[in-house]
């Protein structure tokens, strides 16, 4: 399975709501660039929800196609209708993507059964290894231990996004882990911690705007080297604090644009019920932005 820094990318659009492509490209080829161990796309930061069906293929395709095997791609696939989650993963299949990433069933929840039996049914439609993806702020549920301890079984479930941002019970994942099911942190603020508990790597909102620096932090931990990764951690803590302000991915797009990285360009705005950041937040994100301009010019 992927190591390292993947960055779960954002969904650009263009003044009248469409997909902006062209940019969508572009960022694409930044993560290349700059080092990301590889892309989510469409997971929680590109939107997903507001992204039909079609769109999704779209945008999958895209991803593939302009990828070219050069960075591992994962697929949003999540749904809280399990049916519609496996068109989703079959689609992504035929696609050529390198991982799916399974959304828990939200709003739904489901019992203990109906979980597991929800993972199970889209594993056994796809070959292509799936990413458990756990973040119960957003979905309202989160799996067990238990559930985890029996749907690592499944030949075709790879592993988990771990983001509700509890070590506890982020110790008790990673105390699953083995060679065929990989952990992977889902919040930046723990990333090191994370890390240091046995996590193969973090999917990271951070990587956005710092790709190179998240590559360098989890290869730090890979290299046993924990007072450069910590070095790094604190350092970014500031802004990882700010870019989590609001709900996930208006802070980030707002700094991909107050940033304007010559090789990607405006990110655009967002879909409703998403909108713009408030003025007090954003001023908090652009003070942060601000003290680490330095880090910054690398990308400009």
């Amino acid at each position: 399975m992927i190591k390292g820094s993947i960055a779960a990318i954002v969904t650009p659009f263009l003044e009248n709501g469409e997909i902006d492509f062209d940019c969508f490209g572009r960022i694409i080829e930044f993560h290349i660039k700059n080092g990301s161990d590889g892309i989510v796309v469409l997971g929680t930061t590109g939107e997903a929800p507001t992204v039909n069906d079609e769109e999704t293929a779209s945008l999958i395709s895209f991803a593939v196609r302009t990828a070219k095997g050069r960075i591992p791609v994962i697929a949003g696939c999540g749904s809280n209708d399990t049916a519609r989650a496996k068109k989703r993963c079959a689609a992504a299949e035929r696609m050529g993507a390198d991982a799916i990433l399974l959304l828990t069933p939200y709003y739904n929840k489901s019992n203990s059964e109906g979980m597991i039996k929800h993972f199970i049914s889209c594993a056994d439609s796809v070959e292509t290894p799936i990413i458990i993806y756990n973040v119960p702020s957003r979905t309202g549920c989160s799996v067990s231990i238990e559930q985890l301890s029996a749907l690592k079984e499944h030949r075709n479930i790879a592993g988990i996004k771990e983001a509700s941002g509890n070590m506890s019970f982020f110790a008790k994942v990673c105390a699953l882990a083995d060679e065929d099911f990989s952990v992977y942190c889902g919040c930046d603020d723990i990333n090191v911690p994370a890390l240091a508990m046995g996590a193969e790597g973090i999917i990271s909102v951070l990587a956005n705007i710092l790709p190179r620096e998240c590559h360098k932090l989890a290869e730090y931990m890979q290299k046993g080297d924990v007072f450069a990764a910590r070095a790094m951690q604190l350092r970014y803590s500031g802004l990882i604090s700010a870019l989590f302000l609001e709900v996930n991915p208006i802070p980030i797009k707002t700094a991909m644009n107050i940033l304007n990285f010559s090789d990607i360009g405006c990110v655009g705005s967002f879909r409703l019920p998403m909108c713009e950041m408030s003025e007090k937040s954003r001023s908090v994100l652009e003070k942060e932005l601000e003290l680490l301009a330095c880090d910054f010019e690398q990308y400009r």
